[in-house]
């Protein structure tokens, strides 16, 4: 679904907290400085990837009603529309935040997006643990870009130098995500790319990128061109869920983005989601998320 970028106060409060900021990609080198600020981290990074580095201390957070704890070496990897609220550090917490577009995320995996998109979706590979090496190459990355921002050298190749270096910071995670993922999703993985997966990727990239995502199967079948049962049975094969699922799943997340917007009215998020009547709106909120929409309103 369409999402409202943060207007120009915003930015100002996210250039006065970020190391580095663009259209594409937010660095932030200490998210102390934004806890303490008045930007809020939901606000800013609801339509991006966030990726968060504990270095020391902890970090507490909820990301979609799922509570995480990060320690010393810890990653949290966060998907766009992720609902970011609760977060807490201890005095002696250091953690970085990186905020990066999907357009960034996609330019640097190209054809690999279906491997990150299976290890964040299908197997919930979000949180990852360095080892000693893994975190000297992580500063090795971190000192590249504190170079090009803390001592800039003009160059009018600047901004496409930071960007290949966190295309390698992207590598790099996706790598170390098939590493954690389960040994079912590894064998997926390992196997020669097949019609099925081609059109699983598809599928959800096409959902992702959908604005209204309240659609039959049938919706999306013919906008990959292939008969409904097909795209069933090929999501089942490869991610354990079904197809309707997946819808179910994209549009509960809009949903409650949307409702933690205080702004924008009940009746004005059935209509962005998809939703004829607001009686259709409740009892899908009441059926797949337990409580009605005022209510859940006051709880996000």
């Amino acid at each position: 679904m369409a999402v409202e970028k943060p207007d120009f106060k915003m930015l100002d409060g996210v250039k006065e907290v970020a190391t580095y900021s663009d259209d594409d990609i937010i660095i932030f080198n200490d998210i102390r400085k934004l806890a303490l600020s008045n930007v809020s981290l939901h606000t800013i990074v609801s339509d991006t990837n966030v990726i968060l580095y504990c270095a020391c201390g902890t970090i507490s957070l909820d990301v979609n009603d799922v509570s995480y704890t990060l320690t010393d070496r810890q990653i949290l990897i966060c998907p766009p529309m992720a609902n970011l609220c609760n977060y807490h550090l201890s005095e002696d917490c250091y953690c970085h935040g990186l905020s990066i577009s999907s357009n960034i995320l996609n330019g640097a995996l190209k054809n690999n997006i279906s491997i990150w998109n299976k290890c964040l979706y299908v197997d919930k590979v979000n949180v990852l643990k360095l080892d000693e090496q893994g975190e000297e190459l992580w500063y090795r990355y971190y000192d590249l870009l504190a170079t090009k921002f803390m001592k800039p050298i003009p160059n009018c190749y600047n901004e496409v130098i930071v960007q290949n270096i966190i295309y390698a910071v992207v590598l790099e995670l996706c790598g170390r995500m098939v590493e954690n993922a389960s040994d079912l999703l590894k064998r997926r993985l390992t196997e020669h790319t097949k019609q099925s997966s081609v059109i699983f990727r598809n599928y959800l990239d096409l959902l992702n990128n959908t604005p209204v995502k309240y659609h039959p199967v049938e919706y999306y079948a013919s906008q990959l061109f292939v008969t409904p049962k097909y795209l069933a049975n090929v999501c089942k094969q490869e991610s354990g869920k079904s197809a309707i699922t997946w819808i179910q799943e994209s549009v509960v997340h809009d949903i409650q983005y949307l409702l933690s917007k205080p702004d924008v009215t009940i009746k004005e998020i059935a209509r962005l989601t998809g939703f004829s009547t607001l009686s259709l709106f409740g009892r899908f909120v009441r059926t797949y998320m337990g409580i009605s929409p005022r209510n859940l309103r006051k709880k996000v």
